[in-house]
């Protein structure tokens, strides 16, 4: 009796630890999953980009995506390789892609998050994140977006909350050409609605510190083709900031069957970063007129002015 009572001890001994085991990789596994972080996109100058028909809209797309970076508080290192993660937009908030989840420190040390879009499987603390404008064709894959959360300057850390904030700011400016048929021309005619429109001495290269969201110096001058995002009525381009001291420095050129029409910058011409400008431009047989210009957040400016 008494090996029998010893073998049922130690027999319920053994299902015990097995219990425990069994809860508490339960409990690990559960407690994973409930960790990963999810974050709250807003962009800070709400017309936010987004890749409907390559134009651009005010709410994040279904499938937007953005890199991550969890960073020691206050610093720039790297928290536990948590490093470029990709998240996707779900609708309402960035959920993290498969194998890019992102856990607290289980220190419960505290953290900071650094952010940008569009993603890129390449991007480094480490290095700057290029950037070209000389191709159009999408907006929302040149519009270069930036955050950087850091809970007020108290930093982030499990005790928190899963919910992390990021608020973006568009590091590039937004140009909107309008066009108003003038007199001697037709908007109805197919040489108007098919005109070609160019931009001219725009800067088309830069670079991106992710770690400060500063831009560096821009580069690379060359002819820019707008997104049509309207036969003869509108066109818009994503532009790197600049200031044009002289006067012509920037030129629209649009070509309407065998005729093109151009309008020249004034002098001290600038463009700011979150800021979009609209241009509206009447095009008359004998010169191109500046209207208005309206600026704003995304915020826009309108200027006026003649092609000839």
């Amino acid at each position: 009796m008494k090996q029998t009572a010893i073998m049922n001890r130690r027999w319920l001994g053994s299902l015990a630890a097995l219990c425990l085991l069994a809860c508490s990789c339960a409990k690990d596994s559960t407690t994973e999953e409930d960790l990963t972080l999810k974050f709250k996109g807003k962009i800070a100058n709400l017309q936010a980009t987004t890749n409907t028909g390559g134009g651009l809209s005010t709410t994040w797309s279904n499938l937007d995506d953005i890199g991550i970076f969890m960073v020691d508080h206050n610093t720039t290192n790297i928290t536990e390789q948590h490093e470029n993660r990709q998240y996707s937009y779900d609708g309402t908030a960035f959920s993290p892609v498969a194998g890019h989840e992102i856990y607290y420190p289980v220190s419960d040390t505290k953290v900071d998050f650094l952010a940008y879009y569009p993603y890129t499987n390449d991007a480094s603390l480490e290095s700057a994140f290029p950037i070209d404008v000389s191709k159009q064709h999408n907006l929302a894959a040149i519009d270069v977006l930036w955050a950087k959360s850091n809970n007020s300057n108290a930093g982030f850390s499990k005790t928190t909350g899963l919910d992390v904030p990021l608020v973006f700011d568009h590091k590039l400016a937004k140009l909107v050409i309008g066009t108003v048929a003038g007199e001697g021309l037709d908007s109805e005619d197919l040489s108007w609605k098919k005109m070609a429109v160019q931009i001219a001495g725009m800067y088309t290269k830069n670079n991106l510190d992710l770690t400060t969201g500063q831009l560096g110096q821009s580069s690379a001058p060359a002819v820019i083709v707008p997104f049509v995002q309207q036969e003869g009525r509108k066109y818009e381009a994503i532009i790197l900031p600049a200031d044009f001291t002289s006067a012509g420095a920037v030129s629209f050129n649009f070509t309407i069957g065998t005729d093109t029409y151009v309008w020249k910058s004034g002098a001290n011409e600038s463009f700011e970063a979150g800021k979009q400008y609209n241009y509206s431009i009447t095009i008359n047989k004998t010169e191109v007129t500046l209207d208005k210009i309206t600026i704003q957040d995304w915020t826009t400016v309108s200027r006026t002015g003649i092609a000839n």
